[in-house]
Parts: C-alpha cells; structure tokens; sequence
C-alpha cells in the first residue's frame, strides 16, 4: 500500500479550531483575560502540538499498526511511548508559550522560577488531555489507513467481478457460435442434394460470417448498428435456405444507431423465431425487427408470425440470452416472450441506456 500523504489543509484546519475551542475555555475560566492574548496563546500552543504530532504520524507512517492481535504489541507499545513523550514535550512547550504570552515581552529572558514552580500544577490539569490529543492523531491516521484499505479492497473486488463477469459473458457468447455453426451445417447438408447451387451459396455467406465474427474485438458491449450487421450476414444465409418463404423488415430509427447493446445478443432470438417458427411453414413467413428508446431503455423486439412459443421450450440460445443479460445488467433488463398458436412470438429486450458509466458513446 502507497504511504499515506494527508491533506494538510485539513489537519491545520482542525488544530485551529481546536486552538479557538481551548481559548472559549480558558475565556470562561478567566472572563477578565483578554481576548486576542488567549486566542494567540492557543493557537501557538495548538500550532506546537500539531508540530509534534507530525512526528507522530512520520511514525505511524513507517511501523503502523497492522492489527488487533498480540503479535502487535511491539508496535502498540511503541505508539504508545511516542504519545506519551510527545504529549509530555508539547505541554513543556505550551507552557513557555503561555509564560511569554502572559509577560507580553518576547524579548525580555524567560522566568525559570516561575517555569519549575508551575509546570507539575500544569502537568496535572492537561498532560491527560493533550495525551488524548496525541491518540487522536494516531487513532485519526489508522482510521483513514484502514478506510483507503477498505476502498481500495472494495475497487478491486468490483474490478475481479466485473472481470469475471466478461469472462462468463465471453464463454456464453463462445457457447453460442458452435451451436449456430452446427445448426447452419445440418441446413448445408440437407442442400447439398436437393440444391446444390444453394448449398454452395450457403456455404460462401457462412464463410462470409465467421469471418465477420472472428475478426470482431470480443467487446462485451457494441453498437447496435454492428449487432445489425451480424444479424444481416446471418439472414443472408438463412435466405438462401428459406429461398422466397421468408420476408424480413425492420424498423430500426437512425438515431439509435450507435447506442451500445451486448454483442451477438440477438442472434439466438432469430435463430429461434426462424428454426421453430417459421421453418415447418409451407408458407414461411415474416421476420420483423424493430427497435426503440422507452425513457432510459433500448427495446429491441424479434417477432415472427409463425407457429408460435410453446412455454417450457427453451433452448441452449434462449437461455444463453437469459444468462448473458444477467451477468451484463445485474437484473435491471426485462426479457418477455408473448406468443400464442399459430399466431406468432414476440421477444422483447428491455435494456437500459446507462451501463454504469457505458450509456451511450
């Protein structure tokens, strides 16, 4: 751990306002003193004591104390030591000061007689608070250590979890491409004799897409302009299989554009819609995806009029989807599907705008 450096402003700060605290007191102890002289005795008496203190936080700084336990002691004795030294030479201090306050001639050789005489009555009436002082510095110093440890250990528990966060988010999205990958092999193979021309030009826009996915960064977060680009290049291939059966339209505003969405996110949803909605339909279909801010939300729909969602059939994608959002957004996402027999699906993202500091860009 860095040693620590205070702000000095602060800690002047309060041996100020402990200077005009102490001249309040010795004001009402003695109403006929004079004001200005007490308030310059306790400031220069305060200014002394955080002088000292200074030693006391160099020490602090060097060998501070790590720990409650036994093995400690060394250290708390020598703290100990310290404070009381410290506190034993800054009342000595002070009391000069008070001496040559009172005579108000600084010049004129300090009364020794007077020094030995009062200093044990003075000792007496402060030596146990200005010792309290001294702990004060080093309890204040110790408290402040063991905060920035604290903060420190909760930065880089946050800076591990969201570590690892990405790293089950990238295993999920590396889960996904071997099953689209199989998927979209099992379709070439049911090509290659029925419709060989068709099979080939699947296989070119497959080749097309890897591509596409493996030279992409694996960034958690991507625009949603480049989420559309891999969702066009995979519908490329599926066209080439569902031929005229399947008619595709989006409604995606310009504006939303650039706003960040998790990568290869909708993949899946169209996958499903396509594999149990549309592909047993003689007919085909209609794929449609649309998206729309809602406040601080990005929603993002994949709805096609097919077959329609059986609950409980819930597939590697699907809950892919489910674990990916969750690791990303911590529970503050929606995702719903309403679909109804041979009525259509609807899925539903619900994604908001602001990813801790991530929002848009």
């Amino acid at each position: 751990m860095d040693r620590m450096r205070p702000k000095w402003s602060w800690y002047w700060g309060i041996w100020a306002l402990m200077g005009l605290y102490m001249a309040t007191w010795d004001l009402a102890m003695y109403p006929s003193a004079s004001v200005p002289r007490l308030i310059v005795m306790n400031l220069l008496q305060n200014g002394v004591w955080g002088l000292l203190g200074l030693f006391l936080l160099w020490l602090a700084n060097r060998r501070p104390i790590e720990s409650f336990t036994w093995p400690q002691w060394r250290i708390w004795g020598l703290h100990l030591l310290a404070s009381v030294a410290v506190a034993a030479f800054g009342l000595f201090l002070a009391y000069v000061i008070s001496i040559l306050v009172d005579s108000g001639d600084w010049k004129k050789p300090l009364d020794v007689a007077k020094l030995i005489k009062g200093l044990p009555r003075f000792y007496r009436a402060y030596f146990h608070t200005n010792l309290l002082f001294m702990w004060a510095v080093v309890g204040a110093f110790h408290g402040l250590r063991i905060y920035r440890k604290y903060k420190a250990r909760e930065v880089e528990s946050a800076r591990l979890e969201a570590r690892f966060a990405e790293a089950q988010n990238l295993a999920l999205r590396m889960q996904l491409q071997p099953h689209f990958l199989f998927n979209t092999l099992n379709s070439i193979s049911a090509l290659v004799h029925a419709n060989p021309e068709g099979a080939d030009d699947m296989i070119s826009r497959l080749g097309d897409f890897l591509r596409m996915t493996l030279e992409a960064p694996p960034d958690q977060m991507v625009p949603l302009r480049k989420e559309l680009a891999f969702i066009r290049a995979y519908l490329a291939i599926e066209q080439v299989r569902f031929e005229d059966r399947l008619r595709v339209e989006m409604e995606i505003p310009p504006d939303l554009q650039e706003l960040r969405v998790p990568g290869f996110i909708l993949q899946p949803l169209v996958e499903n819609a396509l594999k149990h909605g549309l592909s047993d339909r003689p007919g085909g279909g209609t794929l449609r995806l649309r998206a729309f801010r809602d406040s601080e939300y990005l929603v993002l729909e994949v709805q096609d009029d097919g077959e329609g969602f059986v609950p409980g059939r819930e597939g590697v994608g699907l809950a892919n989807v489910r674990s990916r959002l969750g690791l990303i957004y911590k529970g503050r996402h929606q995702l719903s599907i309403l679909g109804a027999p041979n009525r259509g699906t609807l899925v539903s993202l619900r994604l908001p705008l602001n990813l801790g500091g991530e929002g848009e860009r």
